[in-house]
């Protein structure tokens, strides 16, 4: 993938399929890089009952980027269809939820700028110790009532650092392999803050950029014995979080430019990225495999298919479905979902068929994490001194 922080073309050589790829991108850098910074909707404008400004106005109003949640659903329905019937690259749910999370957060975060520096950390960190701690706490302490407290010996990686685990042959528990997502998230919280807090917008953009490209570059120079470190590590997965950062800034400045050319680009970035799949997968390039090719091609390919679909998404167009109230319930109540579905899938799997295991799995899955969502997460969230809660990230 080609991405630079200063100039980009404006012709590619269709001879280049890296070219050819890196299009959507490019052009997202582009129309960001462009446009003068523009303010985003005030409460009760026009351009705020649109489908975007109102959620990253989080300050301000308590609407939502519904179609997001709707995103947010099909990446948990991909991680839980992987797990459950061992469908080849629905792990690319996890990529679509760090896209989304990039975005969100920095959206939050540049709401929160024009508060004094006590105030957006003290706010942010709440907000999210608030939303991750009360279900993260109880999915370890429920679980370990079925697989033992044994895991406990290394408590100190479950800070921040579950990420860890696999890479280093660490043993824990099958229900816990989805927690190093969650550590890369709150690394990324760790740091982004601070980002986007002292540089402009213009320079955060380029950061952005810079990191986009930076992560295919560590893939390749970095080789261990196993897939895990390149797949699990922050360094190596930060492009997506960056992606959606980078998609938040456009998003802001170009938000007309992204409604009218969102879904076409969206469309031929989730093509790019399925068609590169397949021809990877008839070579037999894979993550499995381990090679430094397939930890550079596999990557960016779930990088733009992912990419598309946050494009089409914000975009608005035909986003109905999206929007379907069964859907975005599943994706506010994802987070949970996400903790729990692999524990549930694994103490269920040796007495069903897969096929029952999956719809047994998901509907216990549904009902846990609606559970923890009225009984426990919605509370927090209300009683939290920041205010009510906008769009959520998981």
């Amino acid at each position: 993938m080609q991405s630079q922080a200063i100039r980009f073309p404006q012709r590619l050589d269709t001879s280049n399929p890296f070219a050819i790829a890196s299009k959507p991108i490019m052009r997202l850098a582009a129309a960001w890089k462009r446009e003068p910074l523009a303010s985003v909707a005030t409460p009760g404008s026009p351009q705020a009952a649109g489908i975007g400004a109102a959620a990253l106005n989080t300050a301000h109003k308590p609407n939502r980027i519904r179609q997001l949640d709707g995103v947010r659903a099909l990446a948990i329905l991909a991680v839980f269809l992987h797990h459950a019937l061992k469908i080849k690259m629905l792990w690319m749910g996890v990529d679509l939820f760090f896209i989304l999370s990039g975005f969100l957060i920095t959206g939050v975060l540049l709401n929160a700028k024009q508060k004094s520096l006590g105030h957006y950390f003290a706010r942010f960190y709440e907000r999210r110790a608030r939303r991750i701690l009360g279900p993260y706490i109880l999915t370890l302490f429920v679980m370990s009532l079925f697989v033992g407290f044994a895991w406990a010996k290394h408590w100190y990686l479950y800070i921040l650092l579950t990420n860890l685990l696999q890479p280093l042959s660490i043993p824990h528990p099958v229900a816990f392999d989805p927690l190093w997502s969650l550590a890369v998230e709150e690394q990324f919280y760790l740091v982004w803050p601070f980002a986007v807090y002292f540089l402009t917008e213009k320079h955060l953009g380029r950061l952005a950029a810079f990191l986009i490209a930076l992560a295919p570059i560590l893939r390749v120079a970095f080789h261990f014995q196993d897939h895990w470190a390149i797949y699990m590590l922050t360094p190596f997965r930060m492009d997506l979080l960056a992606t959606g950062a980078l998609l938040c800034l456009a998003y802001r400045h170009r938000r007309s430019w992204l409604e009218r050319r969102g879904a076409g680009l969206g469309l031929l970035s989730l093509f790019t990225g399925i068609a590169g799949l397949g021809v990877l997968s008839r070579f037999g390039i894979s993550t499995y495999g381990n090679t430094r090719a397939g930890n550079l091609l596999v990557y960016e390919c779930t990088l733009f298919a992912c990419l598309g679909v946050m494009l089409w998404a914000l975009s608005g167009w035909k986003v109905g479905f999206l929007r379907w109230r069964p859907l975005t319930y599943i994706g506010q109540i994802s987070y949970t979902m996400y903790l729990v579905h692999l524990g549930i899938l694994t103490l269920i799997g040796s007495r069903l068929s897969p096929r029952l295991a999956a719809v047994a799995g998901l509907s216990i899955t549904i009902a846990y994490a609606s559970a923890s969502w009225y009984l426990l997460e919605k509370r927090l969230l209300e009683h939290s001194s920041v205010g009510k809660p906008t769009v959520t990230v998981s």
